[in-house]
């Protein structure tokens, strides 16, 4: 009977030791073992690109200012710096997923920047991932923009 009662109170006290990697916050916000986008998506918060298609900014054509982006995720809205001009647009955050709509930007012609490449990948829903405070894009699980977080 001792050994019953000492394994009816062990066992759920070893359960609840086990750590997991998937959790769900108060708000609801699924974690998978990365960094939480509602603390990491909002105004206050700038990420600078790193990587464009598996190149570097400057390798990719970036060569006078590196695009930046801010998502705020309470407000739905996003904007930044594409290279060339200023942007803005509403985006919606789903579990591991994200879709920018309603882009727009300021309209200076600037010569050799991949700007039209950055506006169409964000005119898709991609999917993306946060850890050490770097965000990834991935478009049909192929990377194709990497941002580290720069706080303003």
């Amino acid at each position: 009977m001792k050994t019953l009662f000492m394994a009816l109170v062990a066992f759920p006290l070893l359960i609840s030791c086990k750590s997991t990697q998937n959790t769900t916050t108060n708000s609801g916000t699924k974690q998978t073992g990365t960094q939480q986008a509602t603390e990491l998506f909002i105004e206050s918060n700038q990420w600078e690109l790193t990587h464009f298609n598996n190149q570097s900014p400057a390798e990719a054509g970036f060569s006078d200012r590196t695009p930046n982006l801010v998502i705020n995720m309470q407000e739905h809205k996003a904007g930044g710096f594409s290279g060339c001009n200023s942007f803005g647009g509403s985006v919606l955050v789903e579990e591991n997923t994200i879709t920018f709509s309603q882009v727009f930007s300021t309209k200076m012609f600037c010569e050799g920047i991949p700007e039209p490449e950055f506006f169409q990948l964000l005119d898709n829903t991609l999917s993306f991932s946060i850890a050490n405070n770097t965000l990834t894009f991935k478009k049909e699980n192929q990377v194709v923009m990497v941002f580290k977080l720069i706080q303003k």
